[in-house]
């Protein structure tokens, strides 16, 4: 009878060494899980100060007015084609230049798009697609004199 009993007080052990290791395993977990949290949920280093009416203000951009956009050339690719090495397509789209396509050139930085292409991107962003530079309107380029002499010709 004393090795039943035995018996009986051996698997109590065990059972006991199970709760003991599942609780340990169990905090363990809640230590990773609170860990993990603190450095995942952290807020952001760089947020605004309202310390001394400090409020940093957020510009947003608005691309050109269509009389601005419509004062940049607009040329048959066919026509530019013969001035000075220019793109064999279209940096938006990606779709070759055929001969017959309207494409506008845009000042200042004389990079040629599709119209249909540059246009709507014109109307929400100032700067050129490429090279982020602001077209200034009204000014003629060197590739423009190159195609059209007598669009940098000025009537006194």
């Amino acid at each position: 009878m004393n090795s039943g009993g035995d018996q009986s007080s051996g698997s109590a052990d065990i059972s006991g060494i199970t709760y003991g290791i599942l609780f340990a395993i169990g905090l363990f977990l809640l230590i990773l899980l609170i860990i993990f949290a603190c450095t995942r949920l952290r807020l952001p280093y760089n947020r605004p100060s309202r310390r001394n009416g400090d409020r940093r203000s957020i510009t947003i951009e608005q691309g050109v007015d269509e009389a601005t956009l419509s004062s940049y050339p607009k040329l048959l690719y066919s026509q530019v084609k013969k001035g000075a090495s220019t793109a064999s397509c279209c940096s938006i789209c990606l779709v070759d230049y055929k001969e017959t396509d309207m494409i506008r050139l845009l000042p200042d930085c004389s990079h040629l798009f599709h119209l249909n292409c540059v246009d709507p991107w014109m109307r929400l962003h100032p700067t050129c697609p490429i090279c982020r530079n602001k077209p200034v309107a009204g000014q003629h380029t060197t590739l423009m004199a190159e195609v059209d002499p007598l669009a940098t010709r000025q009537d006194n």
